[in-house]
């Protein structure tokens, strides 16, 4: 402890405890040095001591008799409120070591103490309630312990103030059944069902008494205010249990108590905790709206037009919150368009437009005008068309005047767009973005009410002015209805009318025309709602042809905004899918290859980049000039062809080992221009390219590139995650647009990828790069050698070899994963006599892929057993194919190898996998290895050659379950958990051999896994037992 310290502290945790008294004065002193020393060391201690001291069984007594001192000897009120506390903890966390007589004892102590601070402190009473309904709802030896607590209850309240702790404690006790059942659930299901079903049979008594205390006239204003908000709040507690469930359901409209709830509206001291009742009441009752609607009139004459016209968010607030609930309670009631509903509707309407700083009250009604909507929609399926129309008829006017609301709500108003109050990806002030983002299903309700055309033709009215030189523009207006357009896209364009966009289209490119002087940051926002409502129709724009260009310049102007950048990315990749012409106009086909040239000068995000490239790539697919995309392709790739040449040059300037300013730009362009080029290869491998006589536009781009990629692959710049993903991501589409004439180029290719894995053992990207080379050329068996030894260099490497737990597996997922990917590529594509050739590794890769199956994480799990599966299932092909070599380098004869050396370690693999988390994802891609397993040992047990046989998997089975902890499986599960699966087993080895016998003479086929009784028996049993032991979590291999 530092020296300023005092040592106070210090004396109490250390003093001897000779008795209760002692302890009391401690914990005094230890609460008084915790709130008030100035010493933050003093205050630490204080602290650890008093945790301490709430886990000792002294206080129990201690805190009682903290409580229960007389005026004389009383504490402060820090003391005793810390004493409640600790009752109140350790009644919910330790009530069940208490013996039956000492629960009773502290019963009646803490109803003692709540009788005493009956005046208060209200805190302190609330704690020492809090404590004892605690304490009742665990009294588990006691026979209906309510009624015990009520019969003590109605001494309690003959006694002076009494009353208040009786008012204090009833408002807990429901509390403490709820708050336990969210929170805490300490307390069996049973038994808090029990309580309240207890609870709930004295409702009669709790309203009775609740009534009574509504009655109490002979007091002062603020002490009457004070006991009419704690009956409100009671009886919240109590409406929220489900009291009024145990009255009469026809008297609830003429209940006392609603009356006097009823009339807390008109004060505002009780005004929100009325608003609270009367929301819960509406909730559960059916009988309550339609009890309420009529009076709904009276209250919005009287308190909400006051509110509105004062500014009183508060009101407004409660208000729309009980009006919105009971129109969202009883739609049908609404949908009758009574002069009541109607008018509930103009008050709602009345509060979307009232101008709440925050958005809160006008989102608070949406919910409402929804359920409406949808009730108003379906209404022909529950009506009749008839009825439906006559509602619609009605309500039309008033979603027509929600339109105008919401649209007004939604505008950036004057003075709210400063650039330092904006949300970074909307441009929008936060509660506004928040509130848009909220309109989503409303405005496509409202659509679908009034129709898409009316709906544009309301939003589109006087959108002639808009371009007119004039009149002064409404900019807030304009850029809100524009976000209204595109919000309802979806249901516009599934209707299937083309409707009129021309304003729209007008306007757009006007803005172009640099004639409108608006604020920038305004400006900024109409780009951005202007390009989303492009994007979203982006397939009427044939429709108007002499707005390509335009648009096209449009969209490409809002590229360098970062607000409208992403909006504009995807309008123009959508507008190239969309609008065929493009690649057809010179000038259009111009423009757009202009802003591909522009890219590498404009800041946008990878994923923004990715969809202006695309946007050009999906032009460029519809080419039928090889000389023209050659040409284009020249144009758009130069800037990449540089900054990929200068990043290599960085190497003999020194800046990698200096890591300066100028190398991050160099290596973050180098980064761009490999993404730009590995999506140009992507979009032009599924392009027509075949109309260029083969490959020739995708061979001229590696011929020119190739030389720059396999310097990058060899130099260190590959260090950088960064670099290296997006090089391999490039060549990944490289290989696979080229198709075969990429061959010539392969040894270089999988040398590097090789030697950068080495160096770089964190990159796994050189290996998924390495499977796309695997599963293109696999097939050829010249390249049977380059893909065996790298496989090699991929097994041996440091990071494999460290692989031999499902923990390191977990430490490295993605290694993981990568690695049994590319294995499965090897097994799947190369040809058999390849496969065979890689025994060692593939018994190696095996072994590995029996440990990763059992990794928490799900991917690595899935990859490796996919693998598995993969090789048993080629394996068994070979075994079954009548043509087949059977000699010792065979398939078949190296699979049933590694089976024998490894079948223990794949059941173990597997059992593990099923006793960890996640278990039952992996039910099916188990029991497909397993059947497979069996298969192999059921038909190879015909073959002297294969040495593997039906006892193999026997003693492989029996050998596993014995070796695992005894805590992993239940007493006695060993015996039939080995019979049972042996069973299963056999049946699925059999199901597979009949099944894949039929098809084909056991060639490649779907055929054989879980068709028959047999196999689907062995998923069942797999699935049963993972689930007997889903909270078992082990952990497999060498620790």
């Amino acid at each position: 402890m530092p020296a300023e310290c005092s040592v106070p502290c210090i004396e109490l945790v250390c003093a001897p405890v000779d008795s209760v008294m002692d302890l009391q004065t401690q914990v005094a002193q230890a609460v008084q040095v915790l709130n008030h020393d100035l010493q933050s060391c003093n205050r630490v201690a204080a602290n650890q001591w008093l945790v301490h001291f709430q886990h000792t069984d002294a206080a129990w007594e201690v805190a009682t008799k903290i409580l229960a001192l007389d005026s004389i000897h009383t504490h402060d009120y820090e003391v005793e409120l810390f004493a409640s506390q600790v009752l109140k903890r350790k009644i919910q966390s330790d009530a069940g070591s208490l013996k039956p007589e000492d629960r009773s004892a502290l019963q009646n102590a803490l109803l003692m103490s709540a009788k005493k601070f009956s005046t208060g402190p209200s805190q302190l009473l609330r704690q020492i309630c809090l404590a004892l309904s605690a304490l009742v709802l665990r009294a588990v030896e006691w026979r209906k312990p309510v009624e015990q607590l009520f019969a003590s209850l109605s001494e309690l309240q003959g006694q002076g103030t009494g009353s208040n702790a009786i008012l204090e404690l009833l408002t807990v006790l429901p509390e403490e059944v709820m708050e336990d059942q969210l929170v805490n659930c300490s307390v069996d299901p049973n038994r808090r069902w029990q309580f309240t079903r207890e609870l709930l049979s004295h409702t009669g008594a709790v309203l009775e008494f609740l009534l009574q205390h509504t009655k109490n006239d002979s007091m002062e204003n603020s002490q009457l205010h004070d006991k009419q908000r704690k009956v409100l709040r009671c009886l919240l507690s109590w409406v929220s249990v489900g009291c009024f469930l145990e009255v009469p359901q026809s008297s609830i409209p003429t209940h006392p108590l609603l009356n006097f709830v009823y009339n807390s509206l008109q004060d505002a001291s009780t005004f929100d905790l009325a608003v609270e009742v009367l929301t819960e009441l509406v909730s559960r009752h059916e009988t309550l709206p339609q009890v309420l609607l009529p009076r709904m009139l009276s209250v919005k004459e009287a308190l909400l037009m006051p509110a509105l016209a004062t500014g009183n968010e508060n009101i407004v607030n409660g208000l729309v919150s009980l009006m919105a609930e009971l129109g969202q309670a009883a739609p049908a009631l609404i949908a009758q368009a009574s002069t009541d509903a109607l008018a509930l509707a103009d008050a709602l309407l009345r509060c979307v437009a009232f101008p709440c700083p925050d958005w809160e009250i006008a989102e608070s009604t949406l919910q409402f005008w929804c359920t409406i909507a949808e009730y108003l929609l379906a209404m022909g399926e529950t009506h009749g068309e008839l009825q439906k129309q006559r509602a619609l008829a009605t309500f039309i006017p008033v979603y027509s005047a929600l339109l105008d609301a919401l649209v007004m709500r939604s505008q950036v108003g004057s003075g709210e767009y400063v650039e330092d109050d904006l949300d970074g990806n909307t441009g929008l002030p936060d509660g506004l973005a928040h509130f848009r983002v909220s309109l989503d299903e409303p405005l496509a309700d409202i659509c679908r009410l009034l129709g898409p055309s009316q709906y544009f033709a309301k939003l589109l009215h006087g959108a002639d002015t808009w371009c007119s030189f004039d009149s002064i523009v409404p900019w807030q207006v304009v850029e809100a209805r524009l976000f209204a357009l595109n919000m309802v896209s979806d249901v516009v364009l599934q209707g299937g009318q083309l409707l009129d966009l021309t304003p729209v289209m007008h306007l757009l490119v006007y803005m172009q025309s640099g004639n409108c002087a608006i604020d920038p940051i305004l400006m900024n926002l109409i780009h951005k709602s202007g390009a989303q409502v492009v994007g979203s129709y982006s397939g009427w724009i044939c429709s108007y042809p002499n707005a390509i260009l335009p648009l096209l310049s449009f969209l490409a102007a809002g590229l360098p905004i970062p607000v409208a950048a992403s909006a504009c990315a995807t309008a123009l990749r959508k507008m190239c899918e969309d609008v065929s012409s493009i690649a057809t106009e010179p000038t259009t086909f111009e423009g757009l290859i202009r802003v591909g040239e522009e890219l590498y000068n404009v800041h946008l995000s990878l994923q923004e980049e990715e969809d202006v490239v695309c946007a050009i790539g999906c032009v460029l697919s519809t080419l039928t000039s090889s000389a023209e995309l050659n040409k284009a392709l020249e144009r758009l790739l130069k800037p990449s062809h540089e900054a990929i040449t200068a990043l290599l040059k960085t190497d003999s300037e020194g800046s990698l080992k200096l890591h300066s300013a100028s190398y991050a730009a160099a290596l973050e362009a180098g980064i761009r221009a490999l993404h730009r080029l590995g999506i140009y290869f992507s979009q032009l491998s599924s392009s027509s390219v075949d109309n260029f006589n083969g490959e020739e536009p995708m061979l001229r781009i590696l011929a020119h590139f190739w030389p720059l990629l396999e310097r990058l692959l060899l130099s260190r710049h590959t260090e950088d995650g960064g670099l290296a993903l997006a090089a391999c991501k490039t060549l990944s589409h490289a290989i696979q647009a080229s198709g075969r004439k990429f061959s010539t180029l392969l040894p270089n290719i999988m040398t590097a990828l090789s030697s950068n894995f080495i160096a770089y053992q964190s990159h796994v990207c050189f290996i998924r790069t390495a499977a796309v080379a695997v599963e293109e050329f696999g097939h050829e068996s010249d390249h049977g050698s380059l893909f065996i030894e790298t496989l090699r260099v991929f097994t041996a490497s440091d990071a494999m070899s460290q692989m031999n737990s499902s923990y390191a597996c977990d430490q490295e997922p993605e290694l993981a994963e990568a690695y049994m990917n590319f294995t499965s590529s090897f097994v799947r594509c190369c040809p058999r006599e390849v496969v065979a050739a890689s025994d060692e590794l593939l018994e190696a890769s095996f072994d590995k892929a029996a440990i990763c199956c059992t990794a928490m994480h799900r991917g690595a799990a899935i990859a490796a057993m996919s693998y598995m599966s993969c090789f048993l299932g080629a394996g068994l092909s070979s075994l079954m194919d009548p043509g087949s070599d059977k000699s010792k380098l065979s398939l078949a004869t190296v699979t049933a190898k590694i089976c024998y050396q490894s079948g223990e370690n794949v059941i173990s693999g597997i059992l593990y996998a099923l006793l960890g988390v996640s278990a039952m994802a992996r039910v099916h891609k188990a029991t497909t290895i397993l059947q497979q397993l069996a298969a192999f040992c059921y038909i190879g047990g015909g073959d002297e050659k294969l040495a593997l046989n039906w006892s193999s998997l026997q003693s492989w089975l029996v050998a596993a379950v014995q070796a695992l902890p005894p805590e992993y499986l239940k007493q006695g599960e060993i015996e039939t958990l080995i019979a049972t699966w042996l069973s299963a087993l056999e049946a699925a080895a059999s199901d597979y051999y009949k099944s894949r016998g039929a098809c084909n003479g056991g060639r490649t086929g779907a055929a054989g896994y879980m068709q028959g009784d047999g196999g689907r028996t062995l998923k069942r049993v797999l699935r049963e037992f993972a689930d007997a032991h889903r909270y078992t979590t082990p952990g497999f291999g060498t620790t």
